[in-house]
């Protein structure tokens, strides 16, 4: 179906698993029994899968999820990857490449990233005053999501909440840019 753009006729699906005409229909009507496809009676080539279109198909990009970034108090990266996110690359442009952080804490409420949210960063050593960036600062590994700000003499990080003041310094290494934030509202 996706290659075809339509469904296979019984007697393609008999020939595909070498059985007969009657077991494979027999195996659709029990699909269509279980919920799996539909199809009209009697109409060569309708069956559908329930759930999927051709058009569904969507081309993906795996960003891989490396850990928890503060978006506080700069903390320890840990750079083991947990996992790989299947992004749309209808989301994701061409220019990466792409990973992601867990944010923890509350200095970028004001920006609108919240403590528990996924930061998609794409991987770029420079940034532009006032972006949004993932940076190491010190020689701790220490990892923090701020906006970043060049200065005569040093490097500012500024957070987006009141209550927190700039993390200054000229050992700051930028790891990335954010692109995006994903956020699961059921937690």
């Amino acid at each position: 179906m996706e290659s075809n753009s339509y469904a296979p006729a019984v007697r393609d699906i008999a020939k595909h698993f070498e059985v007969t005409v009657k077991a494979a229909h027999d195996h659709l009507k029990a699909l269509e029994r279980k919920g799996a496809i539909r199809s009209s009676e009697g109409i060569s080539r309708s069956i559908e899968v329930v759930g999927f279109s051709p058009s569904q198909s969507i081309e993906t990009i795996a960003i891989p999820v490396l850990g928890a970034t503060a978006a506080g108090v700069p903390i320890l990266a840990e750079e083991n990857k947990e996992y790989d996110l299947q992004i749309p690359t209808t989301l994701i442009s061409g220019k990466g490449p792409y990973f992601a952080l867990h944010v923890e804490g509350d200095s970028m409420i004001d920006a609108g990233i919240l403590d528990g949210d996924l930061a998609i960063i794409r991987q770029t050593g420079h940034a532009n005053n006032g972006e949004i960036i993932v940076a190491r600062v010190g020689e701790d590994n220490r990892v923090t999501l701020k906006r970043f700000y060049l200065t005569n003499s040093a490097i500012e990080l500024r957070p987006e909440n009141p209550k927190y003041g700039s993390i200054i310094s000229k050992d700051v290494t930028i790891l990335g840019r954010l692109h995006m934030i994903i956020r699961d509202y059921e937690h």
